[in-house]
């Protein structure tokens, strides 16, 4: 697109809106990187010119925002060499949605379904949500920000198993309920959709993503810690989507201070919106919590049984959780009644400290539970029904028997360290949020307390 350079002074051949755009897009190819110009100059088009006012036209909120921080002044010096005048020129995003010839045909089209990009739980809601001191606050914010009156910016920390992503969950579920646009990413999902459009050409189809957006959700703002990038598109689709009146809800697994890695203006950004925190539940906190669970999922658990549950080393709301369902797992699958004596045999079992698996045999009882071979486990299959149990076998590894990130990299194949991290991480945030996911990893644990300690 390398229209001809005009000199200043000389007239245009024909002073149309789009003419003297062509051009000065034309100048800017020469002055602004390829990847900046591909991404943010080319799509656009001239709308309109109002005496020495240009009106340029964007495809997304995104491209807007980025034109108005970054590159407003070089384009608009261009323009104004152009037209020998002291121009001026805007951005506004093409597009807009034709309103209807009349309410009554309005009426008759039929609305059309809200998207939800992501995936939200319909279990995590919040009925299911056990409310207790240490989370009072958090979900109290959560429940305003899925209603009418909404907090803009929300922000839920609290250190894994204290129930955020059960809150984001039933924030998106209320929100879909009442008919809403609802973006619902983890971080390593917002990351890799980011970096999968941008390795195809085309990181307009990212931010497409969220044109209708009306609530975003972001689980896991960790993964963003050591992307720069990433999080430079974060907080670009955050202000822009705070500006058209967009929610956003973002979690994280510490406060926002103690986040190495991440951007002083993104930080800055997010404690301009509402920061709440769920802290570790107390030993009465945690009774109460086992008993409201049992009586959610409609089990029958003795007193007595509740108290060894609750009893450490468990520490988070989501450990009680995996704690309760193992003791009542392992009832229903050896036919024998919830009792103190079942229950101590099983937490015995899953104490790590107590018992640790072998490596080896955590890979064969994945294996088996797949039905896969072990070549094909530790081969380059890049599957997903290989990949899956591979980064189940991660996790295993990691928690249950406490193996090196560089021993499990040399026990799949010789994977390097980054990779077991990426795929511990991926099943860690699936266990809180996939059901099937949750369902396999409880059934792989008993299997594996089932065998001999290394």
């Amino acid at each position: 697109m390398c229209a001809p350079r005009l000199v200043k002074g000389t007239s245009l051949p024909t002073r149309t809106p789009q003419t003297i755009w062509d051009t000065a897009l034309g100048q800017l190819e020469l002055q602004v990187t390829r990847p900046n110009f591909e991404t943010w100059l080319r799509p656009t088009t001239a709308v309109r010119l109002d005496g020495h006012h240009l009106v340029v036209g964007v495809p997304s909120d995104f491209a807007l925002e980025w034109l108005r921080s970054r590159l407003a002044g070089i384009v608009k010096r261009t323009v104004a060499r152009l037209l020998d005048a002291d121009a001026t020129v805007s951005f506004e995003v093409l597009g807009a949605p034709i309103v209807p010839s009349s309410s009554a045909e309005a009426a008759a089209r039929p609305a059309a379904p809200r998207p939800l990009v992501g995936h939200l739980d319909a279990k995590l809601t919040f009925d299911a949500f056990v409310v207790l001191k240490c989370n009072r606050v958090a979900y109290r914010a959560a429940k305003r920000t899925a209603g009418e009156d909404a907090y803009g910016l929300l922000v839920i920390s609290g250190p894994a198993g204290s129930g955020k992503t059960h809150l984001l969950h039933a924030i998106g579920n209320t929100a879909r309920a009442a008919g809403r646009a609802v973006v619902a990413l983890t971080g390593e999902a917002f990351v890799d959709r980011y970096a999968s459009a941008v390795r195809a050409g085309q990181p307009h189809t990212f931010r497409e993503a969220f044109g209708e957006c009306e609530l975003f959700l972001l689980d896991d703002l960790r993964f963003l810690t050591s992307r720069i990038s990433s999080q430079e598109q974060f907080l670009l689709a955050l202000e822009a989507l705070r500006q058209r009146g967009c929610i956003v809800v973002v979690s994280a697994d510490a406060p926002l201070e103690r986040l190495a890695g991440l951007s002083d203006r993104l930080v800055a950004r997010l404690r301009s919106g509402v920061v709440t925190h769920l802290a570790t539940p107390t030993a009465a906190e945690r009774s109460e919590f086992l008993q409201a669970l049992a009586a959610i999922d409609r089990h029958e658990v003795p007193v007595a049984v509740l108290s060894l549950v609750a009893e450490p080393p468990a520490t988070s709301l989501g450990d009680l959780a995996a704690r309760l369902r193992q003791v009542i797992a392992y009832a229903d699958l050896s036919g024998q009644p919830i009792s103190p004596t079942l229950a101590s045999e099983t937490l015995q079992a899953a104490n790590p400290a107590a018992r640790i698996p072998l490596p080896e045999t955590i890979i064969d009882i994945v294996c088996t539970h797949f039905s896969i071979p072990r070549d094909q486990l530790t081969g380059r299959s890049r599957a997903r029904d290989v990949t899956y149990p591979r980064h189940i076998a991660m996790y295993l590894l990691r928690e249950r028997a406490g193996t090196s990130l560089t021993q499990i990299g040399q026990l799949l194949g010789g994977r390097d360290h980054s990779t077991v991290l990426s795929g511990h991480a991926r099943i860690k945030q699936e266990r809180a949020s996939l059901p099937e996911t949750r369902a396999d990893l409880e059934r792989l644990e008993l299997l594996v307390q089932q065998q001999p300690a290394a």
